[in-house]
């Protein structure tokens, strides 16, 4: 017979493994679906999460897309010497004032500035001029920049020469003064669906500096949008007068209602020009869009059904009008208390396919699982309403559809709801019982799995490979692969999975959009990643959490990201818990000299940033902030090193990951 300090570890093993056979036969749905994707999880949420507005959408403003400098895509003619020309004109401050210009190329252009007929640059007045070369997930382009200073202000004019090319390149200018102006836009809608109204809105701002007296309000005389889309652009005036999406009648805020007609992908150029202390000045920004065709209707009709002891099904009646597709269904759930007033109860969420309603022809449910739990846990009583419910598309982040309130008929009930207290961590995290499919009866035992715990290094948007010294991390360790691509988060989310699907149990250490896929995946979907065992399940490092400018200024190489953007970036925080949250711990860096990471992403970043990633949107609320150092970009070929590569941090990162 064994003695027992041998047949204890051999009991554990043998207990591990029927408890994980026992989760695969309770998990029908996960084992057909894997090998297309992860099980969808039914996400739940405290009603603090609630109280708090931590899953409410954001206001729209809140997302603007904000620049404090000019930005030119240049036009190009031919000079009639073999080469191309191209100019911009705007009007500029005396002081300090920067320009760069980024193109395949760039460095061999001959860039001249011109002030009031003064012509600068090329050993006049100190400029200075920096070169680099960018990474390859900004396009390997190469950024030529200026800086001068100016005595005198007034209108310039910027000429850009290239020769010996049979085509132009695309080319980005971007011109900085020192007037501490910032323009700001957004579009007001977060249904952005053919046929119903919205606007784009822009003003002009400071920059908050710090300054202890601001001086007057900027006057802006001059608003213009450029909006171009699927069948070409066209250029809007923007207007203060109260009716066009703005606000109140100069109030400073303009906007201009969009053409209900629109469908599709779109980028609006907004120019805003006016006077500040007697200098003019020029700003723009760049907002990207997606209007969607009608998807789906919610017809106010909600059906429950018991699915077990435990679980009671709530089904949203829909009309599809256009080929079913994935989506994301969101519910704050209500219920009463003992005097009868109404309470939240918990927030539910869910990304899964419709199912076909077999009670009426043509109709679709869109379904959310309650855990009767939440009844005792919360000690409230049907009836039950739904509020605040919005059914949204996983990938870009649009609302399709939303209802205020819907009420849930009264009807039976899980055999244990209100009966005896149950912990928080079944009813919402990562072992809830509601992220599993209703379970059998019985379960039958399969083939028991061996243990296999591993650590997943995941890079980021765009990116041309693994930015981690695999080195710096111990076995066993699998580097996720998806190189050059523009993923949405849920498309990032469940490509971990499914190349991480060996491993019975996983952690992740992310950089850049990594980090947010990972946290989409915990969220939303059942995988490895819940079973991972360890102080933290998710590390990241320059994770864009809250987006970035550069997502829609046009500087990301493998297109628009809606994920990213400014205005997308909190619509997609709007939908994560604050359990999900408590699981992620992160760290932001910037640069550790005087200068920038990136020559000409400084110009329309705010400080302190990473060459990418600003420290104020790579903050997750509700995380584990591991803090933010210097000396430290975002990627290769930066002024500092990329920030993957601090093996000290890496050092710490590997003991500490869950596996």
């Amino acid at each position: 017979m064994l003695s027992g300090p041998v047949c204890l570890p051999m009991l554990r093993h043998q207990l591990y493994l029927s408890s994980l056979a026992l989760f695969c036969a309770a998990s029908p749905l996960l084992a057909q679906t894997w090998g297309d994707g992860p099980a969808p999880r039914q996400v739940a949420a405290p009603a603090s999460d609630i109280e708090s507005g931590l899953l409410r959408l954001p206001e729209p403003a809140a997302g603007a897309v904000r620049s404090r400098a000019a930005l030119f895509e240049l036009e190009w003619t031919a000079d009639g010497a073999g080469g191309w020309r191209s100019e911009a004109a705007l009007p500029v401050a005396p002081g300090p004032l920067a320009l760069a210009l980024q193109a395949h190329g760039a460095g061999g252009m001959e860039i001249e500035l011109a002030v009031r007929g003064r012509r600068l640059l090329h050993g006049r007045g100190g400029a200075v001029r920096s070169d680099q070369v960018l990474s390859p997930e900004a396009g390997g382009e190469e950024v030529q920049r200026w800086d001068v200073g100016l005595r005198r202000g007034g209108e310039a004019r910027v000429t850009v020469r290239f020769a010996a090319a049979p085509e132009p390149p695309r080319a980005r200018l971007v011109v900085r003064d020192h007037q501490e102006l910032t323009a700001a836009a957004f579009i007001d809608s977060h249904e952005l669906v053919v046929g119903r109204p919205f606007a784009l809105a822009a003003q002009v701002e400071w920059n908050h500096s710090g300054v202890g007296v601001e001086p007057p309000v900027p006057v802006v005389d001059r608003a213009w949008a450029e909006v171009a889309g699927p069948t070409g652009s066209t250029r809007l005036r923007l207007a203060d007068d109260g009716l066009s999406g703005d606000g109140a009648a100069g109030d400073g805020r303009f906007g201009v209602l969009l053409p209900a007609e629109m469908s599709g992908d779109f980028t609006a150029r907004v120019e805003l020009a006016g006077t500040q202390g007697g200098t003019r000045f020029l700003r723009t920004t760049r907002v990207t869009f997606t209007v969607d065709e009608p998807a789906v209707v919610l017809t106010g009709g909600v059906q429950s059904e018991v699915l077990d002891a435990r679980r009671l099904r709530l089904d949203l009646d829909a009309v599809m009008l256009g080929d079913p597709r994935r989506l994301q269904v969101s519910a704050e759930v209500w219920a009463h208390d003992a005097s009868g007033a109404a309470r939240p109860m918990t927030w539910l969420s869910r990304i899964d396919a419709p199912r076909a309603d077999a009670r009426q022809a043509g109709h679709w449910n869109l379904s959310l699982w309650l855990d009767a739990g939440w009844f005792s846990h919360a000690g409230l009583r049907p009836p039950l309403e739904l509020r605040n419910v919005r059914v949204q598309d996983p990938d870009h982040l649009g609302v399709l559809a939303r209802a205020e309130m819907l009420p849930v008929p009264t009807g039976a009930l899980p055999p244990l709801a209100g009966r005896g207290l149950v912990a928080p961590e079944s009813l919402f995290g990562v072992t809830a019982n509601a992220s599993a499919p209703p379970t059998p009866t019985t379960a039958v035992l399969i083939s028991p799995i061996l243990p296999n715990p591993g650590l997943v290094l995941s890079h980021g948007y765009c990116a041309s490979g693994n930015p981690f010294p695999t080195s710096d991390f111990s076995a066993p360790l699998f580097v996720f692969q998806d190189t050059s691509q523009n993923r949405s988060h849920d498309q990032f989310a469940r490509r971990i999975a499914n190349q991480a699907s060996a491993y019975t149990s996983f952690g992740v250490v992310a950089h850049s959009q990594g980090g947010n896929a990972a946290l989409h995946l915990l969220t939303y979907y059942q995988s490895p990643l819940d079973r991972a065992e360890g102080p933290r399940r998710i590390q990241s490092v320059g994770s864009p959490y809250q987006g970035t400018p550069l997502a829609s200024l046009g500087f990301f190489a493998c297109g628009v990201n809606n994920n990213l953007t400014t205005g997308g970036g909190p619509v997609w925080l709007a939908g994560i818990p604050s359990w999900a949250r408590a699981e992620v711990y992160y760290h932001t860096t910037e640069e550790g000299g005087f200068f920038a990471c990136q020559l000409l992403t400084a110009l329309l970043l705010a400080n302190p940033e990473d060459g990418t990633t600003e420290r104020s949107r790579g903050q997750l609320p509700g995380a584990q902030n591991e803090g933010h150092v210097s000396g430290w970009c975002h990627t290769v070929l930066m002024a500092d090193p990329p920030q993957c590569e601090d093996g000290g941090r890496n050092s710490v990162m590997d003991a500490l990951a869950a596996r």
